[in-house]
């Protein structure tokens, strides 16, 4: 399904660094598959600086699974269809034209009905896959947006969560440092009671040893 710049045009578009974030992998990684499956991705994908359609994105995410499933990229190209879907859509369109016409054709030099009713048929249901085609891509294009808003919030998340982190640790820092301060000052303290009582103690000893004085 190798898209042209047109329809790239048409939806969201992915630069290499946000791609390789939301496949949680290197740029350089990235580029290494855009490079070995460029048949399943639009030439966009190839420029430089590269971008990266919704479709684009679905195929490197089935390239990714296969590639974890340790096939080899031989087996990984076979199992992924090249990319026509665009291509092929203005000849089916004109496929499906062409069908109506015969139809009339048909119709207007007496043959038989049900070769009529045959041709219709053909030709509705071209454009039932047509239109199948379309709502997938739309799906595909909405599957991939969502993904990326979720990674988005999940980093925004991780984020806050370390911010809260380092809060909680400054605030322990200094509650050790505050009960650090008053364990010293209460030392502090004990000692200078224990040195009064020292004191205390040998005054009254002195008093104690000191002669009595009488009358006579």
């Amino acid at each position: 399904m190798a898209l042209n710049e047109g329809s790239l045009a048409q939806e969201s578009v992915y630069s290499l660094t946000e791609v390789a974030y939301h496949f949680q992998v290197t740029t350089d990684l990235l580029r290494s598959w855009t490079q070995r499956f460029a048949q399943v991705l639009s030439p966009v994908a190839q420029s430089e600086p590269p971008k990266f359609s919704n479709t684009d994105v679905a195929a490197l995410s089935m390239v990714q699974r296969l590639l974890s499933q340790g096939l080899p990229d031989e087996q990984v190209n076979a199992h992924l269809t090249p990319r026509r879907l665009v291509q092929e859509e203005p000849s089916a369109l004109a496929l499906a034209h062409e069908q109506n016409r015969q139809l009339a054709e048909v119709k207007a030099g007496g043959l038989p009905q049900v070769l009529g009713d045959l041709l219709g048929t053909i030709a509705s249901s071209q454009q039932s896959v047509l239109n199948s085609q379309s709502t997938l891509r739309e799906m595909v294009g909405v599957v991939v947006q969502d993904n990326f808003t979720l990674k988005e919030e999940n980093r925004r998340l991780r984020e806050r969560m370390l911010e809260l982190e380092r809060v909680l640790a400054e605030y322990q820092r200094r509650e050790e440092t505050r009960k650090e301060r008053l364990e010293s000052r209460l030392r502090g303290l004990e000692n200078t009671v224990a040195a009064l009582q020292q004191q205390m103690a040998q005054l009254i000893q002195r008093q104690s040893q000191q002669p009595k004085r009488g009358w006579w």
